[in-house]
């Protein structure tokens, strides 16, 4: 049996508009307000030129949620003033409240995300590619939200795992958040030491930075639950296609490799140099053994967009 791993450059090469700066457009254009706040109150950059913002937040989003620079948001705190009657003593909950609504912006983030997604439009999108019907009796793992493999190429639902939600489920919210557990622990020793020292302004914002942190960590145990499907099937094949193999999702990869139980061979396409080596890099420190990189554009039988 096939394994197929699609990510959002499946739907990026089906001439879809996915990327995350697809989405800042979206949010420029139908919530400016809330986009100049969000990128403003975190410091997430310090340009503020298109450009910069491109490569600094939106070409990697989830990674580069993690990369606020907390320094600055707590020494401006620590400098504002709140104008409280009885100052910055005994109103640690008061100062919490403030700073959370302050700070409150990752929720609206997942919910204009997924408003985003349903302005995609699929209906008049065409096969790239023969691979997928070469296999029908497949399975898919996909990251994307939409219903490309449904619509475009006729795969039953039976037969895809939408691993982060997808637009049919009307319940949640997508999946949006970085892996980088480091920058919960750095906070929660700064807020230990803001408690020693009973700095309460301190302790506030130290305490909302960490629920931002928190919010937008993705801890891929809660979906890796969707994946054992995967556990009992005889997988000779895993092919990932369009998928930017990011650190955050390789805890998926190496479940996978696990439940294969190391025999599978690995198909990897990739688009350019940079992507290939870190791809490759990732891949490998993750366990996968049976490894081979693909060109998109390369002429072979796995030719990826023909």
């Amino acid at each position: 049996m096939k394994l197929f791993i699609i990510g959002n450059g499946f739907d990026k090469g089906h001439g879809l508009n996915t990327s995350y700066w697809d989405f800042r457009t979206y949010l420029k254009n139908m919530y400016p307000e809330f986009l100049y706040a969000f990128e403003s109150h975190y410091y997430i950059y310090p340009a503020n030129y298109e450009e910069a913002q491109k490569n600094l937040l939106w070409n990697e989003l989830e990674k580069n949620l993690a990369n606020i620079d907390e320094d600055v948001i707590i020494d401006d705190a620590l400098q504002m003033d709140i104008a409280l009657e009885s100052g910055d003593v005994g109103i640690e909950d008061t100062l919490y409240e403030y700073f959370t609504e302050e700070y409150k912006y990752i929720e609206r983030l997942a919910k204009y995300l997924k408003q985003w997604v349903r302005t995609i439009r699929i209906r008049d999108v065409k096969p790239k590619t023969s691979l997928i019907n070469n296999f029908q009796e497949a399975l898919y793992i996909t990251f994307n939200y939409t219903a490309v493999l449904e619509r475009v190429y006729g795969i039953s639902e039976g037969r895809i795992i939408h691993i982060h939600g997808s637009l049919r489920d009307h319940e949640c919210d997508p999946v949006l958040g970085h892996g980088n557990i480091e920058r919960i622990e750095q906070i929660d020793e700064r807020l230990e030491e803001a408690g020693r020292m009973y700095d309460e302004k301190e302790i506030s914002i130290c305490k909302v930075i960490r629920d931002y942190y928190e919010s937008t960590y993705k801890d891929v145990n809660r979906y890796v639950y969707k994946l054992s499907r995967v556990s009992n099937k005889n997988i000779d094949e895993i092919y990932v296609i369009g998928h930017s193999v990011a650190e955050v999702d390789l805890p998926y990869f190496r479940y996978i490799e696990n439940c294969t139980h190391r025999q599978s061979n690995w198909i990897v396409y990739f688009f350019n140099k940079e992507e290939k080596d870190r791809t490759y890099k990732n891949l490998m420190d993750s366990g996968i053994q049976k490894l081979s990189l693909i060109h998109i554009s390369e002429p072979t039988r796995r030719s990826y967009i023909s």
